[in-house]
């Protein structure tokens, strides 16, 4: 889901994206634009319900891509580190060696202004993930890590039963559980909107719903196997507590080469809004002359430079708290995107139209955004206060 999601997200999840002086709005399907010729995304809905105060919205979401972004500077080197250390006998090298490797290549990648360069690489991406999450889970319903020998299933269903029902980091799951769908939950609506037929249009929730089952219920059982297989000791960065192996370092090599290559396309929309709000965003307008063009593509490609630089150093002092990063994400960002703004924009949006904003619609409408505000303020506070807890 994270890797194909980005190569959607830069186009449709923060609205018209101009590359090369060129809307990205031309040759789009007319379903999912507005009679105005506004595309249709979680960003323009904001934009119309609370005015200039939506760039706040905007920024949210950039700042969860950036997140993205920054799981991704910790995840690698901590992959990397382990492999070393197996492939080598023993010899430790420093994370902040690969970070730095990594962030010497995604700076380049960053400068890349035309999404549709980065499709090879995002569809051998997804590859070498479903690899990854296949292997991964092979080896702990088979595969015990003292031994190279096929584990009993009886033991394994033994060690499931034996699960604690909370550990003392359980408040971090909450804004976890926000952050794993920080990509579906801004392209709903442009998706359901690049449906063709009116027919299949309405169909589009209830196979929306199915889907996010199917989807839930793979992450639940992937994650108690993977829990049950390889113990409490178990890391945030899974592919880093497989036993040690061949078939383990293939993994963590070729799943650190996914996300590397993931990597530009999750930053890709938050970029167009940082360089946006800096006013290097490149292509603007039109009208420069080839000095004034180069001088915009060289601010906005040090600007890129300057984030992804300054994501790396949070990563360098994170490193040890991946949890921790990904549940502040899920809370602070996460659970407002998801829970707060959309309840509170279709009041707004839809209280002109009594088939679509009753009474009852809008009392709830409320309700779950203060539920979604509770929970804002209750998971943020506790990952905050405990953050030694989830120390790694």
């Amino acid at each position: 889901e994270e890797t194909m999601q980005p190569a959607y997200s830069a186009k449709q999840q923060y609205g018209s994206v101009e590359e090369d002086g060129v809307s990205s709005n031309n040759g789009t399907n007319h379903s999912m634009m507005t009679p105005d010729g506004t595309l249709l995304t979680y960003p323009e809905l904001a934009r119309r319900a609370f005015g200039k105060y939506s760039s706040f919205i905007s920024y949210g979401i950039a700042a969860m891509q950036f997140g993205v972004c920054l799981t991704y500077l910790i995840f690698v080197p901590q992959n990397l580190v382990e492999c070393t250390r197996v492939i080598t006998g023993g010899i430790n090298v420093p994370f902040y060696v690969f970070l730095i490797a990594m962030v010497m290549i995604e700076i380049p990648l960053s400068w890349i202004r035309d999404i549709r360069k980065l499709t090879p690489t995002n569809v051998l991406a997804t590859l070498l993930i479903v690899y990854g999450l296949v292997s991964c889970l092979a080896i702990a319903l088979f595969w015990r890590g003292d031994q190279e020998s096929y584990e009993d299933s009886a033991n394994l269903i033994e060690k499931i039963s034996n699960l604690k029902p909370l550990n003392d980091t359980w408040h971090l799951f909450i804004g976890t559980s926000f952050f794993v769908f920080e990509g579906s939950v801004t392209l709903i609506v442009p998706l359901q909107e690049a449906v063709f037929t009116k027919e299949d249009k309405k169909r589009f929730p209830s196979v929306n719903v199915r889907v996010t089952l199917c989807i839930v219920t793979f992450y639940i059982f992937f994650a108690i196997i993977c829990w049950a297989a390889f113990g409490d000791n178990v890391k945030t960065a899974l592919t880093a507590s497989l036993p040690p192996g061949m078939m383990s370092s293939s993994i963590q090599i070729l799943y650190s080469i996914a996300v590397i290559l993931t990597f530009p396309l999750q930053a890709f929309p938050a970029m167009e809004v940082a360089c946006h709000t800096t006013q290097t965003k490149a292509g603007r307008g039109g009208d420069f002359d080839n000095k004034q063009y180069k001088n915009e593509i060289f601010k906005r490609n040090t600007s890129a430079s300057i984030i992804i630089c300054c994501l790396g150093i949070i990563a360098y002092f994170a490193i040890d708290y991946l949890g921790n990063v990904v549940s502040i994400l899920g809370s602070l960002v996460g659970i407002p995107i998801a829970l707060i703004y959309p309840n509170v924009m279709h009041n707004i949006l839809a209280r002109n139209n009594s088939s679509y904003s009753s009474r009852k619609i809008r009392v709830m409408n409320y309700c779950v955004a203060g539920l979604g505000l509770v929970a804002t303020i209750a998971a943020t506070y506790t990952t905050l206060a405990e953050w030694d807890k989830g120390a790694e």
